[in-house]
């Protein structure tokens, strides 16, 4: 891959996410992305589609300036991550220290890209939500959505 190209799983995540009016989806952001924009992200899914609507509630979950620590950024992380990977019936290879990091783009743009894709298919995410927040995974059926990108697998 030569510098000017872009590779196919940031296109793939551009394509999953081209419903949301902002952050701006650059390849320079989805190459490297910070936790700010990762947060903006979710923020503007949730907004436009409901996915995961009520997940975070705490003042310190909803505005990204207040989650300044490692610790917090993983937290905030991690409750997404986990609630997608209920919903599809999967779990994600991807390192949550890594992505806070802005380490693993290609992991973190799976993550991004299922994440457009499981939002707009209107699935209910509030009933998987609540199997999540009472980690009670038995409480729902799972109907997992197929997205796989060439040499990941969720």
């Amino acid at each position: 891959m030569g510098d000017d190209e872009v590779p196919e799983w940031v296109l793939r995540t551009q394509q999953n996410l081209g419903f949301i009016k902002r952050p701006k989806l650059t390849p320079a952001l989805l190459m490297k992305p910070p936790f700010r924009f990762l947060h903006d992200v979710v923020t503007e899914v949730t907004k436009e589609t409901g996915f995961a609507s009520g997940l975070f509630t705490d003042e310190m979950e909803t505005n990204s300036a207040k989650i300044k620590d490692k610790d917090s950024k993983i937290a905030y992380l991690t409750k997404i991550i986990k609630c997608l990977e209920i919903v599809i019936g999967q779990q994600f290879n991807i390192r949550v220290g890594k992505v806070v990091a802005g380490l693993e783009a290609d992991n973190t743009n799976v993550f991004l890209a299922t994440l457009g894709e499981v939002a707009q298919s209107g699935v209910d995410s509030s009933t998987r939500r609540r199997g999540y927040l009472d980690l009670d995974k038995s409480a729902f059926v799972v109907h997992p959505i197929s997205f796989r990108l060439p040499g990941h697998d969720v």
